[in-house]
């Protein structure tokens, strides 16, 4: 059986190094597709990471003679989650190809991991928090802030923070 997982990648520090993500769901058994935000598009490697999941990757709207995905998301995951994307998927903003997946994953009622990443000032916004918890309450399962961020400068982010959250089958 396949399993979906969709990958909305912010344009946040660790988006840099996603496609180490990308291998460790590979390997977990996961197909992959990454669906970065309007910003994070030029953080990303795209032609290696289309390469990597074997999927293209949306970086604007579908036009209306294109045909959707065959396969919806079995899960999605937002990783790293910045500030702007949180407060703009909360408030319903739906202005762009991840934004649109995101307000439509929580209709459909598909798992949803989130990986928040931000500056401690942005992070110190109180509607940042309201909003982090009622993403929780709607049930999204989300990483503690900055849960990716390494113990160590020349260390690799930490992935598994998110790897621990997946569904086992």
């Amino acid at each position: 059986m396949t399993r979906n997982a969709h990958l909305v990648v912010c344009a946040a520090p660790p988006a840099t190094a996603v496609a180490e993500l990308v291998g460790l769901l590979l390997a977990d058994e996961w197909t992959v597709q990454v669906v970065p935000t309007a910003t994070a598009v030029d953080w990303l490697d795209l032609p290696a990471l289309e390469a990597l999941t074997g999927n293209p990757i949306a970086v604007g709207p579908r036009k209306p003679d294109e045909q959707r995905q065959a396969a919806g998301p079995d899960l999605v995951i937002v990783a790293p989650a910045s500030f702007n994307t949180i407060n703009k998927w909360v408030a319903g903003i739906n202005d762009n190809v991840a934004l649109g997946l995101l307000n439509t994953v929580f209709g459909l009622r598909v798992p949803t991991i989130v990986s928040p990443y931000a500056k401690a000032a942005l992070a110190a916004h109180p509607g940042f928090r309201r909003n982090l918890a009622l993403l929780a309450e709607w049930g999204a399962l989300l990483t503690e802030r900055d849960a990716l961020r390494p113990e160590h400068p020349d260390q690799p982010y930490r992935w598994n923070a998110i790897m621990n959250l997946l569904p086992r089958r």
